[in-house]
């Protein structure tokens, strides 16, 4: 199986989430396939209700000449996405301080990871396996949370940088 950016990023915040285990409650979702990784359910979207969600997908690569050989440094960007109900409305957070912690527990988890991904040229857009060197910290951070605090959500942007060589 090739694995992908997006792949790549949800099973790192998975494996490195601070604390003693990952949430029972905290759904992945790739929102490129689309599907939800607890369940394996062909979706990009589920009952908040249920789970909080982190969502993720690849919104934009740019691939820039190098040298004087086929090579390319590639910028590409993901969006992410998280996602919560307050707990009166039935959802799974208590507060927007909670809410915060799972935030910052996120993105604790992609910014400990010091080893990144080498991925195939899966959108075959002809710039061949890209190995990546840099993450960026969180960019266009945005929060899109509803005025009463009963829906949360946060928005931001990783950049993945790396060198890409043609075969």
């Amino acid at each position: 199986m090739v694995q992908d950016e997006v792949g790549w990023l949800l099973e790192t915040i998975k494996a490195n989430w601070p604390g003693a285990s990952f949430p029972d409650d905290l759904a992945r979702i790739d929102r490129d396939e689309p599907k939800i990784l607890e369940t394996g359910e062909r979706t990009r979207s589920l009952e908040l209700e249920e789970w909080n969600a982190i969502g993720a997908s690849r919104t934009n690569r740019e691939a820039t000449p190098v040298g004087s050989e086929y090579d390319y440094r590639v910028e590409t960007t993901i969006s992410l996405r998280l996602e919560g109900l307050h707990a009166d409305e039935w959802g799974n957070v208590a507060s927007g301080a909670d809410f915060e912690q799972l935030v910052r527990y996120v993105q604790h988890a992609v910014s400990v990871e010091r080893s990144y991904p080498t991925v195939e040229d899966v959108d075959q857009d002809g710039i061949g396996s890209v190995a990546y060197h840099t993450i960026s910290p969180p960019e266009n951070e945005t929060d899109l949370s509803g005025d009463d605090r009963d829906y949360f959500r946060r928005d931001w942007e990783l950049r993945f940088i790396g060198y890409a060589n043609q075969p």
